[in-house]
């Protein structure tokens, strides 16, 4: 699912479109935080 969302990335030319690469920054920063906070309740249980 992941390689899916990567082609659908690459589809679009981010350099037209500023407001795409701050989207894209952003939704890896969220899934980022999300892993973190997985590997964190991982190690609680």
């Amino acid at each position: 699912m992941e390689e899916r969302g990567h082609i659908e990335m690459e589809i679009i030319p981010s350099e037209s479109h500023p407001h795409i690469q701050l989207l894209k920054s952003n939704r890896e920063l969220l899934v980022t935080h999300i892993r973190n906070t997985q590997c964190l309740v991982d190690n609680l249980l």
